[in-house]
């Protein structure tokens, strides 16, 4: 808590008239509910205001969800010591222990006489044990100056003495004063012969202290606060002492209550050093209270509670509030989930029981839960699905589960790998049957891109060990096959290099790091994306039997398809989300015969995005033509026809459009019908059309049909602020600029370079001296020269091939060329 917060209200301050300031406050906190400064605040306002009804209504009602700071704790307890009746010893004991849960602090334990406790939580703080110290020492010697005339004075007197030696042992902020306390003792009671021995404990500790009122003057520093803690602890760790380890971590929590990293590296120590699980468990409880939120602290406590042997019950309530409450993403999700699902395992281990339908409830929680939350980026390792199969496989002995759960990882982008394969037939073999075991490695000989020779070994080890001279057999020459097939796969051919002329040497200075001329890529004629074939003519496509070469090119190109076949019924629909049905189509489009999703390999639940589509009738084609880019699952589905030269491209007309609007900071979540609505007024609406990206979100413009020019006009020139949604719109008359030419892949016609255009850009091998605004200019700069009365002005013809050398001007000429208005 900060000093301010600390300092606010004493015991012995006048009421004050503090209802403005009680008001400011509880305004404050209805905005921010969950503010413990702000709760502190009222509650010290409230006390000094005398409202002692409402402090005590606010004190029960902030405690059950924040800690309160010292000073508020300690005038709560005396506060009740006060109360007529008088409290029971245990009200007051009651209270005092969920004082100091919540603010392990000097000022909280001066309310009590117990100061052996005390010096147990906080004696070997530097900053704050001295206190303790002398008001433990000053009230044994007050105590032992009433005992001289017992029996056993000299035998208090040496239980006094050895608290002596024991205060002087630990260097505090005040080890002078305490010497000094030890000295008068040794004079008031006859005890010079333990000067000598203090005299030694103290120089001892005064070393230590030297150096740890350095961490202290860093701490003191606001800027160096956290270096100067970060010493000091060190420093206290390397002491080897528990109890001076434990004050450290305490002074660590006490200045950064908020950190949660600072209480995590606090309750893994007292987990590991100190093993002592109550402890732990204590030390986790105030950590949440001041870091409710944090995933880590949740899930050290519940092994924490596992250790010390708490009631089922208290663990499973607080996974509960930890599964709701603090997964922020998917790797505090699986680590959560895991450390749950094998606490489980464990009680059901120590029950006696073999039921572990709880601990599978779990498993396929956190699968299904993390996956709706964080979409396919929630296992990107595949490690939880790995662990949950093992699961099934080892405990419930399910291995159709099992099985399952490997598809699923192998058809996730795991299928390339050869060690997720070797991984699955090695779970398959030791609790499923070989049969399975060989599919695995069958398919996994198509699929592996990677390490495919661990496979091919692995295989035929596999039917030496398991199969029948047979199998060993089928496997060698599947094998063999395979290798062979790869090895005649085409390579990549790498273009010879021309060595160019000396001449062209020096002109081309540009090189690569390895040393290699710069040489322009070209792109193939035949560039761009290739849909896959329907299923028309994969039925009627077939290898040649005799043939045995291989054609240079192969082109994926679907024929034109003939009239009344069942190519002319065939649409090719794209840009499908991942998850999209046949329903999902069918509901989309009507009359649809049959469909052909084109699936990822070895699945048969995941499709790549694009489908073929039949249609009952050539009537209904067309009718599903008209539905291009209607949404489906938030996406606009293309729909092309079969034949290429009807692939439907840009359908939108480019130009002037006298009769349309362009709408510009159209709000994303705006509907058609509120566009349609709000430009009414201008005119008969006759289309709305919002454009999106090709994943189906909207690109904020939009574009307005009207059946008139005239109340296109009149929507542009209203000069009204046409707002939608808190968004002022931009309109403007319709005037697309023309689509470029595509070309393969890139998308644009390319020409090649010659010595009018310059030289490419980039890679110029001249240096160029006209300025880059006059440059992109260049045709306005010759239309000026062209009206000016310049005798041999240049000709302003691009075409033409003979040109005049123009008349040079001269500066001042120059200039007064672009002065002229």
């Amino acid at each position: 808590m900060s000093d301010i917060e600390m300092g606010s209200g004493s015991d012995d301050s006048e009421i004050e008239d503090l209802d403005e300031k009680i008001q400011e406050i509880k305004m404050k906190l209805s905005e921010n509910k969950s503010s413990i400064p702000l709760a502190n605040q009222l509650l010290t306002a409230l006390r000094k205001n005398g409202d002692f009804d409402e402090l005590n209504d606010k004190r029960k009602e902030f405690v059950q969800w924040a800690p309160l700071n010292p000073l508020n704790w300690k005038h709560w307890i005396e506060d009740i010591q006060k109360r007529k009746p008088e409290p029971s010893v245990e009200e007051v004991e009651k209270l005092f222990e969920r004082a100091v849960f919540d603010e392990n602090d000097v000022t909280i334990w001066f309310c009590r006489k117990t100061c052996e406790k005390a010096l147990t939580a906080i004696g070997n703080r530097y900053d704050s044990g001295g206190h303790i110290w002398l008001l433990y020492l000053q009230y044994e010697m007050r105590q032992l100056t009433k005992s001289r005339n017992m029996p056993d004075f000299e035998k208090l007197a040496e239980q006094v003495a050895h608290l002596f030696q024991r205060a002087l042992r630990v260097p505090t902020d005040q080890l002078e004063e305490v010497f000094c306390l030890a000295e008068q003792f040794c004079a008031d009671f006859n005890m010079a012969s333990q000067i000598d021995e203090f005299r030694k404990h103290y120089n001892s500790s005064m070393k230590q202290k030297e150096q740890l009122s350095k961490f202290q003057t860093l701490i003191d520093d606001p800027e160096t606060k956290r270096e100067g803690l970060k010493q000091y602890f060190d420093f206290e760790m390397k002491s080897g002492v528990p109890s001076r380890a434990q004050m450290a971590h305490e002074r660590m929590v006490s200045e950064l209550e908020d950190d949660e990293s600072v209480w995590s590296a606090y309750g893994a120590w007292t987990d590991t050093e100190l093993k002592w699980p109550q402890v732990s468990v204590e030390v986790y409880e105030r950590a949440l209270r001041h870091c409710p939120y944090s995933f880590v602290l949740h899930q050290q406590i519940l092994l924490a509670l596992e250790r010390a042997r708490k009631p089922n019950e208290v663990i499973d309530q607080l996974w509960e509030r930890a599964k709701n409450n603090v997964i922020d993403s998917a790797d505090e999700g699986r680590s959560l989930y895991r450390t749950y699902a094998f606490l489980l395992r464990r009680r059901i281990v120590l029950s006696g029981s073999n039921d572990y339908s709880q601990m599978a409830e779990i498993f396929d929680e956190g699968a299904a839960k993390l996956k709706e939350w964080f979409s396919m980026a929630w296992d990107p390792t595949a490690e939880y699905r790995q662990m949950q199969a093992y699961f099934y496989a080892s405990l419930m002995h399910d291995m159709e589960k099992c099985r399952k759960i490997w598809n699923d990882i192998l058809a996730s982008g795991f299928g390339r790998f050869a060690g997720k394969w070797l991984d699955a037939v090695r779970l398959e073999r030791q609790f499923g049957d070989n049969e399975n075991a060989r599919k695995f490695l069958s398919k996994a000989l198509n699929s592996v891109s990677d390490n495919v020779n661990e496979i091919y070994v692995y295989y035929v080890q596999f039917e030496r060990e398991e199969g029948t001279l047979a199998e060993l057999d089928q496997v060698l020459a599947k094998v063999n096959s395979q290798i062979a097939h790869r090895a005649s796969r085409p390579q990549k051919k790498i273009p010879e290099k021309v060595i160019p002329a000396k001449k062209e040497v020096k002109e081309n200075q540009k090189r690569n790091s390895g040393g290699e001329p710069i040489v322009k890529k070209v792109k193939s004629e035949d560039g761009g994306f290739k849909a896959p074939l329907p299923p028309s003519i994969l039925k009627k496509s077939s290898p040649s039997s005799g043939s045995t070469s291989t054609p240079s090119t192969v082109s994926f190109a679907t024929s034109k398809a003939s009239p009344g076949t069942e190519d002319a019924r065939t649409i090719f629909v794209s840009n499908l989300d991942f998850t999209t049905t046949e329903d999902d189509i069918r509901q989309a489009i009507e009359g649809v015969s049959s469909i052909r999703f084109a699936r990822k390999a070895h699945t048969d639940q995941t499709h790549r995005g694009f489908a073929y589509v039949v249609m009952e009738n050539e009537e209904k084609t067309e009718a599903a033509l008209q539905k291009d880019r209607v949404p489906v699952k938030g996406r606009p589905m293309f729909i092309s026809a079969n034949d290429p030269e009807k692939r439907v491209g840009f359908k939108f007309a480019t130009g002037l459009e006298k009769s349309k609007i362009f709408v510009r900071n159209v709000h994303f979540q705006a509907t058609e019908d509120e566009l349609r609505n709000l430009f009414s007024k201008f005119g008969m609406v006759t289309s709305v059309r919002r454009v999106t990206h090709r994943d189906g979100k909207p690109k904020g413009v939009a574009f307005i049909d009207f059946d008139s020019e005239a109340s296109a006009q009149k929507a542009v020139a209203s000069g009204d602020k046409l707002m939608l949604r808190d968004r002022e719109l931009e309109v403007a008359i319709s005037n697309p600029p023309a689509k470029k030419e595509k070309h393969g892949k890139s998308g644009f016609v390319h020409k090649e370079a010659t010595e009018e255009d310059g030289p490419r850009k980039g890679h110029a091998a001249k240096i160029q001296l006209v300025p880059r605004a006059l440059s992109n200019k260049a045709p306005q700069i010759t239309a000026r020269l062209d009206a000016m009365d310049v005798s041999e002005a240049p000709s302003s013809s691009a075409s033409s091939s003979e040109t005049k050398p123009a008349q040079s001007l001269s500066n001042d000429e120059f200039r007064k060329m672009f002065m002229r208005k």
